[in-house]
């Protein structure tokens, strides 16, 4: 059940480190170096790292380039 569910608090999704580098296709130590350079927001509970669902919507939606028609 670990692996399939989500932390949810206050209506908010939160995904492990290892869900974000498969959304991402990104490796565990980039992660860590989007953290360090805070690219990437996280908070940190019980032990774990854990990133807000939105916030990784958001950067990616802020640093989209379209490919529109020239």
């Amino acid at each position: 059940m670990s692996e399939t569910h989500r932390p949810l608090f206050g209506g908010e999704h939160f995904l492990t480190g290892k869900e974000v580098c498969e959304r991402l296709y990104i490796s565990p130590r980039t992660l860590q170096d989007y953290r360090d350079r805070k690219i990437i927001p996280y908070t940190q509970f019980a032990g774990k790292i854990l990133y807000k669902a939105s916030d990784l919507e958001r950067i990616l939606e802020e640093n989209y380039k379209g490919g529109g028609k020239r």
